[in-house]
């Protein structure tokens, strides 16, 4: 069995695994949304992500998530200067292509988180909602509720969590291994499929 093939498929199942795939699981938009609650919902994400800041904020909370992240990666790497080197421009050129990736789909984005919240407020709680956001503490509140995030107490906290994720992960993957070679083996077909997916990308 090719190590790539084995690669590409635990590279694939550890990504649908994080946290973060895990809270994205959308709900059907059944119908078109009313256009009046359409405009609350608008009106509360312009002062949660105000237009000319937005890239920057989601920006300053991907620094912040990746900053907790680091010390995940493989200690004998980061504490060599030159693998470190190769590792942080890496890490900083793929930040850049990411802003390009973000910024194309941002206005999708909050279209659609504005849809999300006409779903799930009624029209009277969206013109509640709007009342605190348009008050100075509200949209001080909402304003800030990404950058929580790079608070030191909450990096803290996230930075442990991380890491234990990453431990109860790396130790299921043996056993995991192990059945996908076992499977592969047997149906060869399927490996050739996967090897064949795996080349094109």
């Amino acid at each position: 069995m090719k190590t790539k093939t084995i690669g590409y498929i635990l590279g694939a199942s550890l990504a649908a695994a994080t946290p973060v795939g895990a809270l994205a699981q959308p709900r059907a938009a059944t119908q078109a949304a009313d256009p009046v609650k359409l405009a609350e919902a608008h009106a509360i994400i312009g002062i949660m992500f105000p237009p000319a800041q937005r890239l920057q904020m989601i920006q300053k909370m991907q620094d912040d998530m990746m900053t907790q992240m680091r010390p995940l990666l493989p200690a004998a790497m980061m504490s060599d200067p030159g693998l470190a080197a190769i590792m942080n421009d890496y890490i900083a050129k793929a930040k850049v292509r990411q802003s390009g990736v973000m910024e194309k789909h941002l206005p999708l984005m909050f279209e659609a988180m504005a849809g999300a919240y006409t779903r799930e407020f009624s029209l009277a709680e969206l013109k509640d909602i709007h009342a605190f956001a348009a008050t100075p503490s509200g949209a001080h509140y909402l304003s800030r509720s990404t950058a929580i995030v790079g608070d030191p107490a909450v990096a803290k906290v996230n930075t442990a969590m991380f890491q234990d994720i990453h431990a109860a992960t790396q130790a299921a993957l043996p056993e995991f291994k192990d059945k996908v070679i076992t499977y592969l083996k047997a149906h060869p077909d399927v490996a050739a499929k996967i090897e064949a997916e795996s080349k094109s990308e």
